[in-house]
């Protein structure tokens, strides 16, 4: 499975680029499989948090969803307690996934993201 793994520092109430925006991976062909996965250095509480919003085409997929707090010796990949999403693209021309987090806290942090593309 190709792979775009990033790691982005969000200061205060601040979103994210488009993490595949510039990657080859930017558009995908329908049928491809998309699993994002993501921890933050800092879990949030219920006043604040940092979210991450998933959207392919017009579809969404994710809205606002809590990113989990990263925590020591969990292993980090598709198939752990990270993945966010799990979806394959249905659109019958170039599908273009959209992924953005958001800082809702009060300090900078820092997002792990990895998002595996596959047929």
């Amino acid at each position: 499975m190709p792979l775009v793994k990033k790691r982005l520092s969000i200061a205060a109430g601040a979103t994210s680029d488009q993490v595949l925006s510039g990657t080859t991976y930017e558009y995908v062909d329908p049928g491809t499989r998309i699993v994002v996965a993501s921890a933050v250095d800092t879990a949030g509480s219920a006043t604040a948090d940092t979210t991450m919003d998933f959207t392919v085409n017009n579809a969404e997929f994710s809205k606002n969803a809590s990113v989990s707090g990263l925590v020591t010796g969990e292993p980090f990949g598709w198939n752990g307690n990270y993945v966010m999403n799990d979806m394959v693209t249905t659109g019958q021309v170039r599908n273009r996934p959209i992924i953005t987090f958001t800082n809702g806290t009060s300090g900078t942090r820092t997002v792990d993201v990895a998002v595996f593309i596959g047929g």
